[in-house]
This record gives structure tokens, C-alpha cells and sequence, in this order.
């Protein structure tokens, strides 16, 4: 039997390579483009820089890092959170905005990929693997 982690972290590796490869048509990192694509999907919502470290599980700094390219670019802007001074709310600009539909389609049309070619059954089994990964390394 093949090693399943190495096997996984292979799958990521390609996935995260054609996301960049797509992304860079809109000069745009894969990362950024999730982002987008997750804060486009909470808009109703105040998204808080920690919700994106925990959705994305990343490090403050790493998050910081990121969020301050998106800044630059005017994809995103942080203001302190209301509730919380010390917490920074992270919104999407109109220049963002923009990308937002690309954003899900790639997102949803890759969803649509493996829903097609998986049964229900396999994509829960699926699940249960990752989250046994997820937990036991958290």
C-alpha cells in the first residue's frame, strides 16, 4: 500500500499548483484567491484575521504576511474589529470584488470534479481520512 500522507501531500502539491497556474491570470497568488473566495462567502459576516489563520490553518505571521500583499494590492482592507480593538477586520475591496466570481468557479467547478467522480459514500470516507489527519496533527 502506498503511503496515504505522502500520497495527500502529493494531491495538495497539484492542486495548489494549478490554482496558482489559474490564478496567475488574474495576478493573483492560489492563496489569494482563497481568501477572496472565502471572505466573498461570508460578506454578511465581520471576518476577523484570526478566521481566516483558523480556516486556512496558517500562523499569525503567515496570515500577516499574506494579508499585507492583499493589502498592497487593494484587494482587501483591515480596520479594527468593533467588538475587539485588538483584532483586525478584514474586508474585500471593489478591486477584489472583481475576482470573485472566478474565484468560485474555479473553487466550485474543482467541488463539482470530485462530486462527480466520487460517490456520496466515497467523499464521506474521504472526509473521515482528512479529519483524522487534521485532528491527529492539531
Amino acid at each position: 500500500m502506498k503511503n496515504v500522507g505522502r500520497e495527500i501531500k502529493r494531491a495538495v502539491n497539484q492542486m495548489d499548483k494549478a490554482m496558482d497556474a489559474y490564478a496567475r491570470s488574474f495576478d493573483l497568488t492560489g492563496v489569494q484567491l482563497s481568501i477572496i473566495h472565502m471572505l466573498s462567502e461570508r460578506k454578511q459576516q465581520n471576518v476577523l484575521q484570526r478566521d481566516i489563520e483558523q480556516e486556512f490553518n496558517i500562523q499569525r505571521s503567515t496570515a500577516t504576511v499574506i494579508l499585507q500583499r492583499m493589502e498592497k494590492k487593494g484587494l482587501i482592507q483591515r480596520k479594527k474589529a468593533n467588538q475587539d480593538a485588538r483584532q483586525k477586520q478584514v474586508m474585500l475591496t471593489p478591486t477584489a470584488l472583481a475576482f470573485e466570481k472566478s474565484a468560485a468557479e474555479y473553487i466550485d467547478g474543482q467541488q463539482a470534479l470530485i462530486e462527480q467522480r466520487f460517490t456520496e459514500q466515497q467523499r464521506k470516507d474521504f472526509e473521515a481520512i482528512l479529519a483524522f489527519f487534521i485532528e491527529q496533527n492539531s
